[in-house]
């Protein structure tokens, strides 16, 4: 609108110029305010062009996605335990080339809530990134998830926000990425938020509370089919007696241009029989995955099929990434992921497995579409 309006000034002033100076100046007149005119156009473009280009400091993305789980547990036979509707969007003001503001909002409707409960907005994450030591450094409330670059490892023992400072730093000669994280995140045990992780009195966390966390990760590539990991965790305070301290390492190895094998190890410094539990395999969590070919949101019909084995102790895993499988449980999943049409993917996994506790067998189907834009 701009623009039309500067040619529509331009051209009553050529008319009225014009129409003031004898016929034998027309021509000469007219070439120079044609002339004019031109190199206004260009001017006007090129400002339009930087207004543009300044306009372009937001930018966004997000998704809708659709779960429902049902489960088949001892006593309760065919429930559904979970339909959850999310929207997300997730804007990023951009401060210049290397500094940014990044933020996630979640507005969710939870189907098997009851009475006015059935609907949350969450501000997920809020913090500034930018260029800093030689790597990336993000301040705020963060995400963070162990081994974020390895898909059979990410997040076995952590997945969630924390407020705090997150450090990351990418080796150009070996490409292996190193992450450092200190902050504080709220308890595991939190029903409105993550959902009841702990269905018996074994509890170790507190209902409400803030724990602090520090913890250092490194993920390396060995060579073009080997990637491998290890990562310390640190988490103090609530009602912990002691400070909980857990080693992981990880490995993933392609075998070839389908098919991936790998897994996570973790082990907790606290002990099994102080925390009131008689199954010493809650002191370690580990997953061994298989992977075949895999969903690419931007292709069509790919797809993607898994098999695994979790074991996911209460001690050495506190807010892992998994849909269908939980804190105390082992067992095995199978699962597979479908793009039915660009950004839209569909997914769907069955659990077969028990409690670490006791051999009560207890099964379970998830499913998920999710269109992300």
């Amino acid at each position: 609108m701009k623009l039309l309006k500067r040619l529509v000034f331009v051209g009553l002033i050529v008319s009225l110029t014009s129409t003031g100076f004898a016929q034998s100046n027309d021509v000469k007149i007219q070439e120079k305010n044609e002339k004019n005119i031109e190199v206004k156009d260009n001017e006007d473009n090129l400002a339009d062009n930087k207004v543009e280009k300044k306009e372009e400091v937001i930018s966004f993305k997000g998704l809708s996605r659709y779960d429902i789980r049902h489960d088949n547990r001892p006593g309760k036979k065919g429930e559904t335990r979970k339909s959850l509707w999310r929207n997300r969007l997730e804007p990023t003001v951009h401060l210049n080339e290397d500094w940014k503001i990044k933020s996630r909002m979640d507005f969710e409707k939870n189907y098997k809530a009851k009475g006015d409960d059935k609907t949350h907005f969450y501000n997920r994450m809020l913090y500034l990134q930018g260029k800093a030591l030689g790597g990336s450094i993000s301040a705020g409330k963060v995400d963070y998830a162990d081994f974020a670059n390895m898909n059979i490892a990410y997040g076995m023992v952590f997945d969630d926000y924390i407020k705090g400072v997150k450090y990351n730093y990418t080796d150009k000669n070996t490409n292996a990425i190193y992450t450092a994280t200190v902050g504080n995140f709220s308890s595991p045990y939190n029903d409105k938020v993550n959902g009841k992780m702990y269905y018996d009195k074994k509890q170790i966390y507190p209902e409400d509370g803030t724990l602090h966390y520090a913890g250092i990760q490194a993920e390396i590539p060995v060579s073009d089919k080997l990637m491998a990991g290890a990562a310390y965790h640190n988490i103090r305070g609530g009602e912990l007696d002691d400070t909980q301290q857990i080693l992981e390492i990880a490995g993933e190895y392609k075998l070839d241009e389908n098919f991936k094998i790998g897994g996570a190890y973790a082990i907790s410094n606290l002990k099994a029989d102080k925390y009131g539990f008689d199954d010493s395999a809650q002191q370690q969590a580990y997953v061994i995955q298989m992977n075949y070919k895999g969903a690419k949101r931007s292709t069509p019909n790919s797809y993607g099929l898994w098999a695994a084995y979790k074991n996911l102790g209460k001690l050495a895993t506190f807010m892992p990434t998994y849909t269908n499988t939980f804190v105390g449980e082992q067992g095995y999943e199978i699962g597979g992921k479908y793009v039915i049409a660009k950004n839209l993917t569909g997914e769907i996994s069955y659990f077969n497995g028990n409690d670490i506790e006791n051999n009560k067998t207890k099964t379970r189907w998830f499913g998920r579409v999710e269109y992300r834009f």
